[in-house]
């Protein structure tokens, strides 16, 4: 689970344009493609992942403690030091809720890097979908990649193990093991069929979500640090996937630091809080508790 010692140097960004959108995030780094975050792998054995986890055993005993955490998974992964973290049931999938918009995000964007659509004929609807959640965009645009069928496929590109399509982009079933590998692919810089300009567009809309949607992933962070967000909540009903009555709270994030180097991403998945405000603030005081340990 902790794995490879490397350790990534900084590189500077050159700021060349500014892409302006309806968010309302716009403090730390101006991630344009041709100032890509690029970390450069130095190695580094002495650097000990155990030694050096923002999740040791202590740490989980007293969140899961004080948030009531029952049933959840997380996986954060140190992009600096390449040291992978995990929490909760490691196999447990959970259904993604809003968070499976960043995979429908991935589905259309892919469309236009194939020149199958024109990204003007989607800019308001994933706009609207990644920065306000709004989940008739996120209908509109499911439809467009393809539903289901499509999904399936991406499923398969993108290697997530673990993840099966549903009816509809809420109903996904994922771990946070799959969706931080996604998020590296798809915000990182990790090899993906996700092309850089397209990481582009996604990294900016996730940056400027609306700042009321933004608790949990990258929450505590440096004010001239950046964050990519995007969060998932749902009261869970009768005919819904069981547990019916709770909330499914879920969390993606990745984070940069001011000079534009990748830091961490984060990803959690939860179903059995009593209230939305109980499952937001155990993120987001996981997210702190990371920031204390990895903003070096």
């Amino acid at each position: 689970m902790l794995r490879r010692f490397l350790v990534f140097a900084a590189i500077s960004l050159l700021v060349v344009g500014v892409l302006k959108f309806v968010a309302t995030k716009t403090a730390g780094v101006d991630l344009d493609a041709s100032v890509t975050p690029t970390p450069i792998p130095v190695a580094s054995p002495e650097h000990d992942c155990d030694a050096n986890s923002p999740v040791d055993l202590e740490f989980i005993s007293t969140w899961t403690n004080e948030f009531g955490a029952v049933d959840f998974n997380a996986t954060i992964t140190d992009l600096v030091h390449d040291c992978t973290y995990s929490i909760g049931d490691e196999k447990k999938i959970f259904p993604m809720a809003s968070t499976g918009k960043v995979m429908v995000a991935t589905g259309v964007l892919e469309k236009v890097a194939a020149g199958k659509i024109s990204y003007e004929s989607i800019e308001d609807d994933i706009t609207l979908m990644i920065t306000q959640s709004d989940n008739s965009a996120a209908d509109r645009l499911y439809k467009k990649m393809g539903k289901a069928k499509a999904m399936e496929a991406l499923i398969s590109r993108y290697g997530l193990v673990d993840t099966v399509a549903g009816k509809g982009w809420g109903t996904i079933l994922t771990n946070s093991k799959d969706q931080a590998h996604l998020l590296d692919q798809v915000l990182g810089t990790a090899d993906s069929p996700l092309p850089e300009k397209q990481r582009v567009i996604l990294r900016k809309l996730m940056s400027g979500v609306n700042p009321e949607q933004a608790w949990g992933a990258g929450h505590g962070i440096p004010e001239d640090w950046t964050e990519a967000v995007k969060n998932g909540w749902y009261l869970s009903e009768p005919g819904d996937i069981p547990p019916v009555g709770l909330w499914r709270i879920n969390s993606l994030g990745y984070v940069w630091d001011s000079t534009g180097t990748a830091r961490w991403n984060f990803a959690g998945y939860s179903n059995t809080w009593e209230t939305q405000e109980r499952g937001e603030s155990a993120w987001s005081a996981l997210s702190d508790h990371i920031v204390e340990v990895l903003a070096e």
